[in-house]
């Protein structure tokens, strides 16, 4: 039950003594949905605060006939009888309550006095916590689509904007030759291809003007914000591809808060990058204990935030092309992750690099200014 002992044994009090209040005081402290059953006088002689937040009318005194009737499967773990050996007869038993099995539950052996413990778990705000879990991370990979096709956008529009203007200027550049030979004038077809051609430059010009000022408009939106629980959050939405990498999370973070300035959306999007391609790198080549490391150091007005892995590292080719837009070492990459974290981190005055570790694999490093305040003593 994990339970205090000093509160197991109060709860066999009779009720109103010191050690009920002790008992009820613990519960209260855990937060738990605990009632102490009394199976002699079948009734409940005890209910946690947590309990009767659960189940308000199912509080002290209720009958047990009431609570068997309310979950379903009480009445006959009740009946049950104790185990073949000592040390498992003592041992809690797990149920799963309720005609729609909505209550996960651990009743005690009995303890002085005949009671037992009955602990209670709403299996369904588990499933509400996970659906919640799983909205935001939908919600963050839509955000980072769109702030990644906003930024593909930018280096498309860069990319493509030099050689139609100077498509443009040659063409002007070659009309202008053809009028001053010696006729003197451009014949009538030649005059219209060549105005129909910068027609066209300056058209696609145009369009590459509207998708900058489109990205132009996606600014980081600054608020002040934890670090340290933003690297908590990114390490919870990869849960599922940690567990398929077989890969070990470390975390090593300061105590305290860890407060930078920024866009939490495109912030997350950085680290949740960095982490996968750090699985990436884990599944590429697998060690035998593949791990990743999220560290947070805390220097003179700035915190550096290092994401390790002992993958299969980068060579000299790979390094020299690691930050060139479209320039990818995976398959089926684009070659605009890395580009796009550099362009975030930049946004808010930060910087990215990365280095080799000493016996395998990678660690990027993230440096961001820090927002004022006094500093926190580190772990």
């Amino acid at each position: 039950m994990n339970a205090v002992p000093d509160a197991l044994e109060a709860a066999a009090a009779p009720a109103g003594t010191a050690g009920a209040a002790r008992a009820a005081a613990a519960f209260a402290a855990l937060g738990d949905a605990v009632a102490a059953l009394d199976a002699g006088r079948r009734r409940v002689a005890w209910a946690s605060p947590g309990w009767l937040r659960l189940l308000p009318a199912l509080g002290e005194g209720t009958p047990l006939v009431d609570l068997e009737h309310a979950l379903p499967g009480l009445a006959a773990a009740l009946r049950a009888q104790p185990a073949a050996t000592p040390a498992a007869a003592a041992a809690a038993q797990r149920l799963v309550l309720g005609d729609a099995q909505e209550w996960q539950a651990e009743l005690s052996a009995p303890v002085e006095g005949g009671l037992r413990l009955l602990r209670l778990a709403d299996r369904r705000e588990q499933g509400r916590a996970l659906q919640r879990q799983l909205d935001a991370r939908e919600q963050l990979l839509f955000t980072s689509r769109v702030l990644s096709v906003g930024e593909m956008a930018t280096t498309l529009a860069h990319e493509i904007n030099q050689p139609i203007g100077a498509c443009a200027n040659l063409l002007r550049g070659l009309r202008s030759r053809l009028a001053r030979r010696a006729s003197g004038r451009l014949q009538e077809a030649e005059a219209q291809a060549l105005d129909r051609a910068i027609d066209q430059a300056m058209f696609a010009a145009r369009i590459v003007a509207r998708i900058r000022e489109f990205t132009h408009s996606h600014q980081p939106r600054r608020a002040r914000l934890d670090l340290n629980r933003l690297l908590r959050a990114s390490a919870a939405l990869l849960d599922w591809d940690l567990q398929r990498s077989n890969a070990r999370l470390e975390l090593a973070l300061p105590d305290g808060e860890a407060p930078v300035c920024g866009d939490e959306v495109m912030l997350q999007q950085v680290v949740v990058n960095l982490m996968r391609n750090a699985l990436d790198a884990l599944r590429t080549d697998p060690p035998p204990q593949p791990r990743l490391a999220l560290r947070l150091l805390r220097h003179h007005g700035e915190l550096e935030l290092q994401v390790s892995d002992n993958g299969c590292g980068l060579d000299d080719e790979a390094q020299a092309r690691l930050f060139v837009p479209f320039a990818s070492t995976k398959p089926s990459g684009m070659g605009i992750g890395l580009s796009i974290c550099r362009s975030f981190i930049e946004l808010h005055q930060g910087r990215l690099w990365f280095s080799r570790n000493p016996e395998r694999g990678t660690t990027f490093h993230v440096g961001l200014p820090r927002a004022a305040q006094a500093d926190a003593p580190s772990r």
